[in-house]
């Protein structure tokens, strides 16, 4: 039985490329993750979910050349991407493969496992916390790191109207199309329900300016889900052109020296018993 629904972002080019802003907006709070849940040196680690392979070259920083991620992704286009991305950077301690939730590598298990923005696609997050549990040894580490998609996640101060139009669709998209999407909330009972102790957590945002990420990934992801917006009924009249939309945020920011806020990332992890 699969536990997972469509993707709703896709795996198109321009997907791609709005994983890698995604994750270089992340970068600083997953690698807080890797360190506070003490992943290191010459572990063996399972990466699932791994999309355009940017969790993997963090988790390969953490274990070095002695150690070994395993990357996973249900989608051959994201598969090759991780594997040409990391064969480009240099990280030869790097495996990425087809795989699907269902089919999570067990035969040897694994020191850590670790899935970002994994668990709101689940129908049963529980269920993969399960799996993720199952692939590593007892005594060995469970982690993952969600987003919170509240109401008010994202936002902006003083407020630019073209931003809580684009905010206000693609959250209500999100919760509509996505089918856990205040599971970063949730983790201590999921965590719980899945048989592991509590897990520790940590909770952060990403914070910037009209400068920072985060109007491009906002935009970015807006366009991504576009089609479910429009499919919903939620695409804002005034939004315009989507073609010129990241530099008319930017610009609305700017004129009044907004400070952008992205939603709740909180992570959580626990040592299979």
């Amino acid at each position: 039985m699969s536990y997972t629904t469509e993707y709703v972002f896709g795996h198109s080019d321009f997907e791609i490329e709005r994983l890698k802003i995604q994750a270089a907006a992340l970068a600083n709070i997953t690698r807080r993750l890797i360190v506070e849940s003490n992943i290191k040196r010459g572990m063996r680690v399972l990466d699932i979910g791994c999309g355009a392979g940017d969790v993997s070259m963090l988790l390969a920083e953490a274990v070095g050349p002695s150690g070994h991620v395993l990357a996973i992704d249900r989608e051959a286009r994201a598969v090759e991407t991780a594997r040409s991305r990391a064969e480009v950077a240099g990280y030869r301690n790097i495996e990425a493969v087809l795989a699907t939730d269902d089919d999570i590598p067990i035969a040897r298990p694994f020191d850590a496992a670790l899935g970002r923005y994994v668990l709101h696609h689940q129908g049963d997050p529980v269920a993969m916390i399960r799996k993720a549990a199952s692939a590593v040894r007892p005594g060995g580490i469970v982690a993952f790191h969600e987003v919170v998609a509240y109401e008010r996640g994202l936002y902006s101060l003083p407020s630019v109207a073209l931003y809580d139009q684009v905010i206000s669709a693609m959250t209500a998209t999100f919760v509509a199309t996505v089918p856990s999407p205040d599971v970063g909330a949730r983790l201590v009972a999921c965590f719980a329900q899945a048989g592991l102790p509590s897990p520790h957590l940590i909770c952060e945002l990403v914070i910037g300016d009209s400068t920072s990420l985060i109007p491009r990934w906002l935009t970015l992801t807006y366009l991504s889900m576009l089609p479910h917006i429009t499919r919903l009924g939620l695409e804002p009249a005034s939004v315009g052109d989507p073609e010129t939309l990241v530099e008319r945020l930017e610009a609305g920011l700017a004129a009044v020296h907004a400070q952008v806020v992205s939603n709740l990332q909180i992570c959580g992890w626990t040592l299979r018993p």
